[in-house]
């Protein structure tokens, strides 16, 4: 009998860890590219989904598109194995790339903006990655 009650426990805080876990994964604000480029605010957080599709050569500069829009995104690796049929869930910091910050709150591009990644996870894969 002791040990159904510990059972009983247990289950009790696992369906709590996931309510509030859940609750906090749901509450991230999802932005788009579109978005970030009508109104981009250097030094700004934003967490982003869609899916990497290219690389700069010779860089650690890939090309990133939620579907509204392309940006350029920084990552830590410059040889991450990126497929672009896996949607990615990323987070990072919107960094102009530009001298003149004014002039990219005038005119801002894909070319002189660009999200530094600090996390990445996988939403979706729809192929394996290669290596």
């Amino acid at each position: 009998m002791r040990n159904i009650g510990k059972i009983k426990i247990a289950f009790s805080l696992i369906a709590i860890n996931c309510l509030v876990g859940g609750n906090a994964l749901s509450q991230t604000e999802i932005a788009t590219v579109t978005s970030i480029l009508d109104n981009p605010v250097e030094g700004q957080e934003v967490t982003l989904r869609g899916k990497i599709i290219g690389q700069e050569p010779g860089e650690d500069d890939y090309i990133f598109t939620d579907g509204t829009n392309k940006i350029t995104i920084q990552l830590q690796d410059d040889n991450y194995p990126y497929n672009p049929d896996t949607t990615l869930e990323i987070s990072g910091i919107i960094d102009f790339e530009s001298q003149h910050p004014e002039e990219v709150k005038e005119d801002p591009t894909p070319e002189n903006l660009q999200i530094n990644v600090d996390r990445i996870n996988v939403v979706t894969s729809n192929k394996a990655l290669s290596f």
